[in-house]
Order: C-alpha cells, then sequence, then structure tokens
C-alpha cells in the first residue's frame, strides 16, 4: 500500500497527460453525481388552470435541486375536460382577452407531497364524478341549462378575480335551488354578502385598498345592494375622506 508521500512523489513525477487524465475522470465523476441527482431530486411536476379560457395542463420541467435552475425545457400538456370546454364554450363566459393567465393547481418538486393554491377548490368540483362515473357537473349542465347559464358567469367572475374560496357558495346554491331566476338573486345575494364580510375586515386591518376592491366586486354582483354602499361609504370616512381607487393605496 502506498503511502501518502509516495502517492504525492508518483503525482509530482508523472506526465501532464497524466495529470490531464485524472482530472477529466475526476470531473465526469463530479458531473455524473450531479446529473444523478438532478435527474432523482430535480423533476418538477404540476397542474395550472387559465380561468380567461377556462383550460386546464399538466406541465413538467427539470431543475438543479436546491438551487431551483431550470435545466430542462418546459413540456406542457393540455388536459381539458369535457366540462371545461363546455364551459369555456357558453356565450356569457367565453372571453376575447389576449391576456390569458395561468393559475397554479399544484406542483410536486423532487417526489416530495403536492403544494396545492386555491385554484384546487374549483377543480375539484370540475373533477367530481357522479356514480355513473360522468362528470357531475357537466351532466348538471346539460340537465339544467337555465341554472347552468346563471352558475358558469358567476364562477368564470369569481375564478377570474381569484375568488376560489368563494366557490363553494355557488355550487351549494346551484345544488339545492331548481328555479333559475332564484338561482340568480341568491347567487348575487349571497355573494355580496362574502364580499363585505371581507371588506369589513380589511377595513378593520386598516388594508382599504382591499376593503375597497372586495366592495367593488360585489357591486358587480348586486349593483344596488344597501350594505355594500354603505360600507364603501364607511371606507371613504375611515381614510380620512379623501375617495380612494383600488390602485391608490400600496397593498
Amino acid at each position: 500500500m502506498l503511502r501518502p508521500t509516495n502517492l504525492l512523489r508518483k503525482w509530482r513525477t508523472s506526465s501532464p497527460f497524466q495529470h490531464l487524465g485524472i482530472s477529466l475522470l475526476g470531473g465526469l465523476g463530479i458531473a455524473l453525481v450531479i446529473a444523478t441527482v438532478t435527474i432523482l431530486f430535480g423533476q418538477v411536476r404540476g397542474e395550472e388552470f387559465s380561468p380567461q379560457m377556462f383550460r386546464r395542463r399538466q406541465f413538467h420541467y427539470i431543475e438543479i435541486p436546491l438551487l431551483g435552475i431550470q435545466v430542462w425545457p418546459i413540456d406542457r400538456r393540455d388536459t381539458t375536460n369535457s366540462l371545461e370546454r363546455y364551459v369555456g364554450q357558453l356565450p356569457q363566459v367565453a372571453t376575447s382577452s389576449t391576456s390569458n393567465r395561468w393559475d397554479l393547481v399544484r406542483v410536486a418538486r423532487g417526489g416530495r407531497d403536492w403544494e396545492e393554491g386555491n385554484v384546487l377548490i374549483l377543480c375539484m368540483y370540475l373533477d367530481a364524478m357522479n356514480s355513473q362515473d360522468q362528470l357531475h357537473w357537466h351532466i348538471w349542465s346539460q340537465q339544467n341549462p337555465e341554472l347552468a347559464t346563471e352558475l358558469w358567469p358567476v364562477v368564470s367572475r369569481l375564478a377570474e378575480k381569484r375568488m376560489y374560496s368563494l366557490v363553494p357558495v355557488a355550487f351549494g346554491l346551484a345544488s339545492a335551488i331548481p328555479d333559475a331566476i332564484t338561482l340568480r338573486q341568491r347567487l348575487a345575494a349571497s355573494l355580496a354578502g362574502e364580499y363585505l364580510a371581507l371588506a369589513v375586515a380589511r377595513r378593520k386591518m386598516g388594508r382599504h385598498r382591499q376593503a375597497l376592491q372586495r366592495i367593488e366586486d360585489g357591486l358587480e354582483l348586486d349593483p344596488q345592494n344597501r350594505p355594500l354602499l354603505q360600507e364603501r361609504e364607511r371606507i371613504v370616512r375611515h381614510s380620512h375622506g379623501t375617495p380612494i381607487s383600488p390602485d391608490s393605496e400600496p397593498p
């Protein structure tokens, strides 16, 4: 067995080509380890939803673990189901907007547990199956076209405003109310009440811009809602009487 001093002497007396060969082998070994770790632990998979187009897609790419540096192009695959295509084609939902946003449904890195976004709340309803393994809300929409005409524009509006937490309110009402006119009224009143509660909570925290935005969102659904109009006046008073717009106050 060679001692360290003998190894050092042998290294010093070896040719430059031997030095180069050993360095290359060492570099290749390090590169192989990095590549193996990246392939095993750098896989990133996820799902996105576009509220403007009402479409869904999955994505996959590879990044260097810990550093988060992408080393492989993103591969995307459309996973829009029949219900989403149906809703996206409704005249009341279809949009001509050129700025399509993709909200993160969920993502997993390196085999770890899924990180989930709020849009998953909506996707759970879009993927819900009935006892015949059919998309529940697609069949419901086909069987209740007048109710669907009231429900889906509201759901689409909530999604565009990233108010996914209010989606269960809309679906709960649609499940319980068989009349289209009543559903329209209840959707407006119930969601206006939810927006009012959110606005009041933000006003009490001094977040007047966010409070005002929630008021305006509610008034889009119920323009004559008296509690919302009164709360808007109260917000202005709490802002020292100076009218504020949604963009005039820092978040």
